[in-house]
């Protein structure tokens, strides 16, 4: 295959990073025009569509493919650029872009530390794509990110896995709430007759806890709330009962805002990093970052070497 110009693949992965035509002229300072005309003629010579029009404009598996390559490139632009420096000095070099698939829960919790750390000793930028942890890895295998966090155990083909440790979920209700539906005690009867809060449809972990707690599990009558912050305000308000990482909820419970539905019974949810194995040394740094943040605030009892 001919070499491909970069440039053109610059305002490719500009269109994939912004979703339009027209944020990613404004982003890379060009008329919408010129971003449109490089994008054809990139097409042209692949002989392939590489981005679907729409709104959001969405990449092909051709595309993702250039797209990943064009970000693998940027890390080892920035590792030469780098070690250059080291040798014969210069200016500071452009932080190179990294796109990670996180869980929600981490990012509401542990993961932020961890971009500040990585941003101050890698000099790299993040692009998170959020999503529930069983399900970050599909992005990993579609290549829309270079790592992601995930509780998928079995290494995606071509990956290095590090564990990380175990995410504590606690059942928890507003005081009202718990007031209202559990004053004669937590059950499955009771469960059934009370509202909860789920992340979306993909949420599994009040399945989990009630299997935990009764060895069963009930239908129940649910809201659904893809955000944190929203979950969380659910709970906190009496909108519904949910499971929240105790990272954040013990907080809440010692002051008295959270009731804790069934005391030390916890669902843990192991999480795992998966990066290509053929990454740059960036990217395996990122990893020995994540797992020595990881340490300090997941549980360390499901811990094994890479």
């Amino acid at each position: 295959m001919s070499r491909f110009d970069y440039d053109s693949l610059t305002i490719l992965a500009a269109v994939i990073r912004e979703g339009s035509f027209e944020a990613a002229a404004k982003s890379m300072k060009v008329t919408q025009s010129a971003v449109s005309q490089r994008i054809k003629q990139l097409e042209e010579k692949v002989g392939v569509v590489l981005v679907a029009r729409g709104r959001p404009c969405v990449p092909t598996e051709a595309g993702l493919q250039f797209f990943r390559h064009f970000e693998q490139v940027g890390l080892l632009q920035q590792e030469l650029a780098e070690r250059m420096r080291a040798l014969v000095g210069g200016e500071e070099t452009v932080a190179a872009t990294i796109r990670i698939g996180v869980n929600n829960d981490s990012l509401a919790t542990w993961f932020p530390k961890l971009i500040k750390v990585a941003t101050k000793e890698l000099g790299i930028r993040f692009d998170i794509l959020p999503d529930d942890q069983e399900h970050t890895e599909s992005s990993l295998r579609n290549g829309d990110a270079l790592a992601v966090i995930t509780t998928l155990e079995t290494p995606v083909q071509g990956c290095r896995i590090i564990s990380l440790g175990s995410m504590e979920y606690l059942a928890v209700a507003s005081p009202e709430l718990y007031q209202h539906h559990f004053a004669t005690g937590v059950s499955l009867e009771t469960l059934r007759n009370s509202v909860c809060v789920a992340f979306n449809r993909k949420d599994t972990i009040q399945d989990q806890w009630m299997a935990l707690c009764f060895g069963a599990t009930v239908p129940l009558s649910t809201h659904y709330v893809p955000s944190y912050e929203g979950y969380l305000s659910c709970c906190l308000n009496g909108a519904g009962w949910g499971l929240v990482p105790s990272i954040a909820g013990n907080s809440y419970i010692k002051r008295g805002e959270l009731v804790e539905l069934s005391p030390g019974r916890k669902v843990s949810v192991a999480l795992h990093w998966q990066a290509g194995m053929q990454s740059s040394e960036i990217l395996s740094r990122l990893g020995n970052l994540v797992l020595e943040v990881a340490r300090e605030h997941l549980t360390p009892d499901r811990f094994r070497p890479d």
